[in-house]
């Protein structure tokens, strides 16, 4: 790779829009959900179809019952996303995406989340 052609994909990887937002892997056999927050929801599900397209376990908290169930037991949904403004910081971003979360959060009983 040309070091002008590296320094052109560099600058365009920093001028893509980032998309953060709030997701759920839900357990279709008892009805358990993970949900999280993220910065890049896409980078996030591309994750989560690897994962269960090569038979691995998404997260450390659902492989207890991914070994039970089996990973097919699961689905992954995103529930919100907002888009990271030019003027945010990555700190500010972080704060705005853990107030989403805690929103989200308050939607489910806590008793159905892992």
């Amino acid at each position: 790779m040309k070091p002008q052609n590296k320094k052109d994909l560099i600058e365009a990887y920093k001028q893509r829009k980032q998309i953060g937002g709030i997701y759920a892997v839900t357990n279709r056999e008892t009805g358990k959900a993970l949900v999280l927050a993220t910065a890049e929801i896409g980078g996030i599900q591309q994750r989560y179809e690897f994962a269960e397209m090569t038979g691995g376990c998404f997260h450390p908290k659902l492989q207890q019952d991914a070994k039970t169930y089996g990973n097919n037991a699961f689905s992954f949904a995103v529930l919100e996303t907002i888009e990271r403004k030019n003027t945010q910081t990555d700190r500010e971003f972080a704060e705005d995406l853990e107030v989403l979360l805690a929103m989200w959060l308050e939607k489910y009983d806590p008793a159905t989340l892992y």
